[in-house]
């Protein structure tokens, strides 16, 4: 872990961890944030020190780059972070960029550039934009610009789990979760449901449905059958 040192024109106040590497510091007076991640890193300066470090705020300037192959920057070492805050720092320098406001001719574009950078999250698109989530995407597209990897994960879970509810309405099952357990692992027991749903109901692996219905006392299908 690295504290406290001058580099280059900038204070770095801590440089440390894995998954994500992070680094916070200072460059002119306001705050940057490095991290690392997965097959990426990126520096991004200026969010608003005097206001909560939260995603409604939009960095003054930011950079993306790849690395590695993932999960590996996840576990970058310290000297080359460095190197890569260095790097960011110098097209910082390049740039001189100035703080963007809601004023500013191509709001709109610099905030979607953020989120599409995965800089900040689709909630705070919203809010910022004043849109509904499809509407962003809309526009994004529209920029040519690619859609944020975690919002397109939430939209693929959300899918999922109305997917899943669909699924289980009929069945009717409680909505404690240790009684809608019990429930399900009956009605596979009694045929009911297939095994492959009682997992997805659970949540589980097809391998843990016998094993939990055991371990509570109920019976499996008869002769070991899974009835689906």
């Amino acid at each position: 872990m690295t504290k406290g040192i001058e580099r280059n024109g900038y204070i770095l106040d801590y440089l440390g961890g894995s998954v994500p590497v992070q680094g916070e510091g200072t460059i002119d007076g306001l705050p940057f944030y490095f991290r690392a991640r997965g097959g990426q890193w990126s520096l991004e300066i200026g969010r608003d020190a005097n206001l909560p470090w939260d995603d409604i705020q939009v960095p003054v300037w930011w950079h993306v780059e790849e690395w590695g192959t993932w999960p590996e920057a996840g576990y970058m070492p310290e000297d080359v972070a460095l190197a890569m805050i260095d790097k960011a720092v110098a097209l910082y320098r390049e740039q001189k960029p100035t703080r963007i406001t809601p004023h500013y001719p191509d709001w709109e574009g610099h905030v979607l550039r953020a989120w599409s950078d995965e800089i900040i999250a689709t909630k705070a698109v919203t809010i910022l934009l004043d849109v509904e989530e499809e509407e962003i995407e809309k526009r994004a597209v529209e920029r040519g610009l690619p859609i944020n990897s975690y919002h397109e994960l939430d939209k693929r879970s959300k899918a999922a789990r109305q997917a899943l509810a669909a699924e289980m309405e009929p069945f009717n099952f409680p909505k404690d979760f240790h009684e809608r357990e019990r429930a399900i692992l009956i009605a596979w027991g009694r045929g009911t449901v297939a095994l492959d749903q009682a997992a997805r109901f659970l949540g589980n692996s097809e391998e843990d449905v016998p094993k939990r219905a055991r371990f509570l006392g109920i019976p499996a299908p008869n002769e070991g059958e899974d009835n689906g």
